[in-house]
């Protein structure tokens, strides 16, 4: 296992390139849109939070370094919230992201079912 040290409770899970993705089709897999008020985008989908409690993971491409540390951090109770959309991950990538948050108890939050049967005491 790699050291899930200096992740925060609230974790959002990105991808930078889909290999999907082509020059032509720009980037079909993004979700949140850094260049346009992606904070108000977070608290749309997880409720009121206090930003020192959040990490960034990104992965150049799916099953990165990024994704062994989320796994790592959720196994190792250091995650509580996991942010991310689903569709950019494989099928056993997502089985494995939902199996381990239900494991640990962790919430699994995707821009799909954002804002649904949140608490406000981040």
């Amino acid at each position: 296992m790699t050291s899930p040290a200096n992740i925060q409770p609230i974790v959002v899970y990105l991808i930078k390139r889909h290999p999907l993705e082509l020059p032509e089709s720009g980037p079909i897999f993004q979700w949140l849109h850094f260049d346009n008020n992606f904070k108000g985008q977070l608290k749309e989908w997880i409720g009121p939070h206090d930003p020192e409690l959040l990490s960034f993971l990104i992965d150049e491409a799916p099953s990165g370094e990024a994704w062994t540390r989320l796994i790592d951090g959720l196994m190792a109770g250091q995650i509580e919230s996991v942010v991310t959309h689903l569709a950019p991950l494989s099928h056993a990538q997502r089985h494995q992201l939902i199996g381990t948050c239900a494991q640990v108890g962790a919430q699994l939050i995707t821009p799909s079912d954002a804002g649904r049967n949140r608490e406000d005491d981040f």
